[in-house]
């Protein structure tokens, strides 16, 4: 996931495009939830006059585990897009003509994590009482 911004220039090109998979360690604050590899990645890299190169793309990652909320096993892709700038003081280093995408894409999974993971939106969950699966219908407690 090195990004070889020297080679790029050696071409006598301003911009590439990328696409790799990786298997990514990146672990979710979700119970009993993972990210499936491989994550997917594509996009555009874009390098300035002035050293600095922007990134754009987009990142699709699976995650399986236990809804939130009903405990079903649930396996669901998400895609996020990012737009990062290398180089500059706010944004990811360039070390040696050169960029790791991968604290770039971990750091977007991270902050595209849902915070609770639903088998569907609309997810009913359990009977606080009986703890029967309420998308399957109603339980028999009696609730007030």
């Amino acid at each position: 996931m090195i990004l070889d911004l020297n080679a790029i220039k050696r071409s006598g090109k301003t911009q590439a495009d990328f696409f790799f998979e990786y298997d990514t360690d990146v672990s979710v604050d979700i119970p009993a939830a993972k990210i499936l590899s491989p994550v997917k990645v594509q996009g555009r890299v874009y390098l300035a006059a002035d050293g600095t190169a922007e990134v754009e793309g987009e990142t699709v990652f699976t995650l399986k585990g236990a809804c939130t909320r009903c405990l079903k096993d649930t396996e669901k892709a998400f895609a996020a897009e990012f737009c990062e700038s290398l180089g500059t003081q706010d944004g990811y280093p360039i070390t040696n003509g050169k960029i790791d995408l991968k604290k770039i894409v971990d750091d977007v999974i991270i902050m595209n994590t849902p915070i609770a993971f639903l088998c569907k939106e609309d997810c009913k969950g359990l009977c606080h009482v009986c703890g029967a699966n309420l998308n399957d219908g109603g339980c028999k407690c009696e609730t007030k």
